[in-house]
């Protein structure tokens, strides 16, 4: 008998998604200085994150592996980027890269682009050091992946 939560995943992905999208625009797109936009403009983001980190667990439901859940912790991260949560957003990364990882192994080249993703917020958040030590590992990575010979068949 097929597991219930297999048979409904990409549809849930696409849900999800979807959902993500939908919050991240309408977070961008508000009527400014009126008193109601003023009110809502503080209400949105706190639903925002509500909503992602809703997401963000329900796709954890469906595995480490999956990737609503790589993609959610990526919407979340950003979001607290651009509202310059730089603690929280680097915690995001971090637990992207930690599932990746186990997923993939420490040096498939899509590690690469999450420890940059993760540098930078490192520095935004006044971390060179480590920030710098991101990026040589991501660059160690990539360089590993174009020096890799090319399969032939």
């Amino acid at each position: 008998m097929p597991n219930p939560i297999l048979t409904r995943q990409p549809f849930i992905l696409l849900v999800g998604l979807t959902l993500l999208f939908t919050l991240i625009s309408a977070c961008h797109h508000h009527p400014k200085h009126s008193p109601q936009s003023r009110k809502a403009t503080q209400t949105q983001p706190r639903l925002v994150e509500q909503q992602l980190l809703a997401t963000i667990k329900n796709a954890e439901a469906l595995g480490q592996g999956n990737p609503l859940l790589l993609s959610s912790l990526y919407s979340l991260a950003n979001f607290y980027q651009d509202r310059k949560e730089f603690d929280k957003a680097a915690d995001q990364y971090q637990r992207a890269l930690h599932i990746k990882e186990r997923t993939s192994g420490p040096n498939h080249p899509e590690i690469a682009a999450i420890l940059k993703r993760y540098a930078h917020v490192l520095q935004e958040a006044q971390h060179p050091t480590q920030a710098a030590n991101l990026l040589a590992r991501a660059d160690a990575i990539l360089a590993r992946s174009n020096s890799s010979p090319v399969p032939t068949k």
